[in-house]
């Protein structure tokens, strides 16, 4: 029996919630419908003005990030030979124009000869010094230097010593005093008094506050047992609590190395050693960091003398890029009291394939710029075309002024010969676009807070705008808005400038948010009762362009 009337409660409750989503659902549909309706009725049938048509055409649209700066040219490239080549004849003077591989010297043989014969001399040498390199080992023991204890050991048989040392900076670490320690608060402490400090796994040390400094209470146990980087908690002799820390090596040393693999390690951590006393065996010593160092000297011998065989063979030195020659000389410049330089820089070429602009991009908008992005440019004093170029560097360190960072952004395009450098330039770098979306004027699309509108039709008595359908938008800018929903490429609507403005009224009217988009991309209301969002910073904005 009661499992009866607690069966027909339920379904009464059940009954009673489907009735009530019923109704909101019900109310909801009522409400879009009203919306619909008080729409048309305000500025949709009501209009007198007369109505413009508009096609939904296909083209591109898309959001972008402004900024302003100037043009440069780009970095120099210099051209240098090595210290004791000669030139026998120039081809180029400074001012000239070049192409890649053009011919800018001719250069003295002798000279170049000369130079390989010292070349292949130093070679011979090298060759003797790494022979008995070769005989040198490194020691393939490390022993203690001191007296300690280990409490750190950072390698196993058969790791590398360099891989070690780059990973964690010493192979093991020593405890020199024979005290590890914990940091706590200084408070209620002073030098000299008692503690106990409690580990993780339970036991106790007794300890001792070696020194205060400033805030915190350098308190010392033994280094027998404790391990390094456990957690400690320390209670004065009352058993209140003082604090909790992480315990490190009061006085540490660490055992370095710098060549070889482990083969045996002698002592495990906690172990006390004596000095001299060998912690590990090496293998893989064969050679010392001198054999390196010469076997890398002889590397190096070795590549110049292949450039002077180059120079040798050629003849000529050629242009690397296409440019403008900045500076030439006929010799090297020598400077007293400076020691000889290996090599002399004879020519800079000034490249002239591309110019740079150094925008400052906002802060707001510079986590939106990438590397390799497209970017219009426009130099009002060449013309009001814009030139393609892209984002090829990008600094991190901003600048501020008045409160306001700015981030610089480098766009390369190709050079005209109209460009020069200093003149002022308008960057827009593209961060958002579709290439092949349905656009229509923005004057004829209608958007509330949730819903956007269009009209199909116009009553040929009356010419009121009807035939209200809804659509979906996407990106607006230039003018234009995508359409992403509700309309196909060639479909004709209606709108009036009139119905545009009133809209807006109705809506701050009707409690709902005016909102509409205008040439910077941003959106923003200030209709009495409107609630409008979205950005008007002039460095944004947005563009479109229809394919009709």
């Amino acid at each position: 029996m009661a499992n009866s009337r607690k069966k027909n409660r339920r379904r009464k409750t059940l009954s009673t919630v489907l009735v009530l989503l019923a109704v909101l659902i019900a109310g909801a549909a009522v409400g879009v419908k009203l919306l619909r309706q008080r729409v048309t009725a305000a500025y949709g049938t009501k209009n007198s003005d007369k109505a413009q048509e508009a096609k939904v055409t296909v083209g591109s649209i898309s959001t972008t990030i402004s900024g302003t700066g100037t043009l440069s040219a780009q970095e120099t490239e210099s051209v240098s030979l090595p210290a004791s080549v000669l030139l026998r004849s120039l081809c180029v003077a400074e001012g000239d124009t070049v192409a890649e591989g053009d011919v800018l010297a001719y250069l003295d043989l002798t000279s170049i000869m000369t130079a390989m014969n010292e070349l292949q001399t130093q070679l011979e040498e090298l060759d003797d010094d790494i022979a008995a390199a070769a005989k040198e080992t490194v020691d393939s023991v490390i022993k203690s230097t001191v007296t300690g204890r280990v409490k750190a050991v950072y390698c196993e048989n058969g790791d590398s010593v360099l891989s070690v040392m780059y990973e964690h900076g010493a192979l093991m670490t020593l405890s020199l005093d024979g005290y590890m320690a914990v940091n706590v608060p200084a408070q209620d402490v002073a030098a000299g008094d008692q503690v106990t400090v409690t580990l993780s796994d339970g036991s106790a040390y007794p300890g001792t506050v070696d020194q205060v400094q400033g805030e915190a209470a350098v308190v010392l146990l033994t280094d027998d047992k404790p391990l390094l980087g456990d957690n400690a908690v320390v209670t004065d002799a009352a058993g209140r609590e003082l604090g909790t820390g992480t315990l490190y090596i009061h006085q540490p040393l660490n055992v370095t190395g710098y060549a070889g693999r482990v083969s045996r390690l002698s002592v495990a951590e906690n172990a006390a050693v004596t000095k001299n006393r060998t912690l590990m065996y090496l293998s893989d010593t064969t050679f010392t960091a001198n054999y390196d160092a010469l076997l890398q000297q002889r590397q190096q011998v070795a590549e110049d003398l292949n450039e002077l065989i180059s120079l040798y063979r050629t003849g000529v030195v050629l242009a690397p890029l296409a440019g403008k020659m900045e500076s030439v000389l006929e010799e090297m410049e020598t400077v007293e009291g400076e020691e000889a330089a290996d090599e002399w820089t004879f020519a800079v070429i000034r490249p002239q394939e591309k110019m740079i602009v150094t925008a400052s991009i906002d802060e707001s908008d510079i986590l939106s710029v990438e590397l390799g992005q497209t970017a219009s440019v426009t130099i009002s004093s060449i013309s009001d075309d814009p030139f393609t170029g892209e984002v090829t560097a990008m600094e991190k360190t901003g600048t501020s002024t008045s409160g306001v960072t700015g981030y610089s952004v480098e766009v390369t395009l190709s050079r005209t010969e109209q460009m020069l450098p200093r003149m002022s330039a308008t960057v827009a770098i593209r961060i958002e676009g579709v290439d092949d979306a349905l656009l229509l004027p923005e004057g004829a699309v209608t958007r509330t807070r949730t819903s956007a509108y269009v009209y199909t039709a116009v009553n040929e008595t009356s010419g009121e705008l009807e035939g209200m359908v809804e659509v979906k938008t996407g990106l607006d800018g230039g003018g234009y808005i995508e359409i992403t929903q509700g309309l196909k490429e060639g479909d004709t609507v209606y709108y009036t400038q009139k119905q545009t403005n009133d809209f807006n009224n109705f809506m701050g009217g009707f409690g709902g948010t005016g909102n509409w988009s205008g040439n910077n991309g941003g959106t923003g209301s200030n209709r009495p009762g409107g609630n409008g969002s979205g950005s008007n910073r002039p460095r944004r904005s947005g563009t479109g362009s229809n394919g009709g």
